[in-house]
């Protein structure tokens, strides 16, 4: 069994080398500091209560062997893990008596009080320091190697900010902008000390595929982070950053690298595989007409939907609602193009939106491979959405 462990990306690549007819499983992490704080044992208190009450969902996939254990002695055996530098999240919570830190969804104290009156009397939150995550990570893999002194680990890193992939390209590992260029040292450092650990350089990676494609970062990472300036109720300003986490094309080529160190015990790069220089030059900006969006809206492809969506931000003297309306039975289920609908409503207050939600509404209420609580706040943007266009 080949273990993928970290966020979405380890998801997406167990996803494509499961395609390759080799058995994959996937485990979500909240932080490095959960396996260190209590390695290889969930603390029983903690795994009691969750059990007793059914708290499971609370935790967004990210449960509590996730986080103490990652590989489980009930596990298959494991042949590969494989992890990213993935983002951390928040809150983490400390018991002030075990040390132990875990990530939980507060909300559940709404629901189970005798949870939230547990937690607020044993224990305190923690806020890591961004500048310092490469190091707990280190820590992290130390105490894996520990526990598996003899299973092979794969690193994969992420992409550097390059000015191309402007707007102000955005990473969801909080600090990454101010520590990307330390992470080769370490990279080198943990593949040196820890021995049998193997990391991948993303840059060369995307670097090959970029260099047979159309070269344009919107075709590749379409999701926008988007945040609205408002002044009594009118908008009078945008700012926008690149989602450079999701990269549509990316899973493909990477599982072949994972395929191929299974065979080779190495990670190789092609010739091809090198880090453009155009990649340090400023954005440039491209924008779809209006066909071509409607072409793409149409599709059913997320990541096609979304860069429609996101060329719609490069004309705002243009309302493209209608585009939405039209083809809305059509939109796939995903937040970051919900997040980017959801701003351009506010920019463009037009009631055709809510012919969009209504349609969009019953694909969602449909869609249930995020869970319950995944759901449940899906549609309740969605109906922020209506409540806004209508009012």
């Amino acid at each position: 069994m080949l273990y993928f462990s970290g966020n979405c990306q380890m998801d997406f690549l167990s996803r494509a080398v499961a395609d390759r007819g080799i058995d994959t499983t996937y485990r979500v992490l909240a932080s490095p500091l959960t396996l260190t704080s209590h390695p290889g044992q969930v603390p029983p208190q903690l795994a009691s209560m969750v059990l007793d009450m059914g708290l499971e969902n609370f935790f967004h996939g990210r449960l509590p062997s996730n986080q103490f254990q990652i590989i489980t002695p009930n596990d298959p055996p494991p042949k590969l893990l494989v992890m990213n530098l993935f983002h951390e999240n928040s809150p983490l919570f400390i018991h002030k008596q075990d040390k132990y830190i875990f990530f939980m969804d507060p909300v559940v104290w709404e629901s189970h009080p005798k949870m939230g009156t547990w937690m607020k009397a044993e224990c305190g939150m923690i806020q890591p320091n961004p500048a310092t995550y490469l190091k707990r990570y280190g820590e992290m893999l130390a105490t894996l190697r520990s526990m598996h002194p003899d299973l092979p680990i794969v690193v994969v890193s992420r992409l550097s900010p390059y000015p191309a992939f402007g707007p102000e390209p955005h990473s969801y590992l909080d600090g990454w902008a101010d520590i990307y260029r330390e992470a080769p040292a370490h990279m080198k450092a943990w593949e040196k000390e820890l021995g049998n650990v193997h990391t991948v350089d993303m840059n060369r990676i995307f670097g090959g595929i970029w260099n047979e494609s159309d070269k344009r970062i919107e075709s590749h990472c379409p999701f926008l982070k988007l945040s609205l300036e408002e002044t009594d109720g009118t908008v009078t300003g945008l700012h926008a950053g690149r989602d450079v986490e999701h990269i549509g094309s990316m899973w493909p080529q990477l599982a072949e690298k994972i395929t191929a160190y299974l065979k080779t015990g190495r990670i190789g790069y092609t010739q091809n595989e090198t880090i453009p220089v155009e990649w340090n030059r400023p954005w440039q900006p491209h924008k779809l007409d209006q066909s071509t969006m409607l072409k793409k809206l149409s599709s059913g492809g997320n990541y096609l939907c979304a860069e429609a969506v996101g060329s719609f931000f490069l004309d705002l003297g243009t309302d493209y609602t209608e585009l939405l309306a039209q083809t809305g039975h059509l939109t796939p289920i995903c937040h970051n193009t919900l997040h980017m609908i959801k701003t351009y409503s506010r920019i463009f207050k037009n009631p055709l939106m809510a012919q969009w939600c209504e349609v969009h509404r019953k694909t969602a209420e449909r869609y249930t491979d995020g869970g319950p609580l995944y759901q449940k706040d899906y549609l309740e943007r969605i109906e922020t959405i209506k409540a806004f266009v209508t009012g």
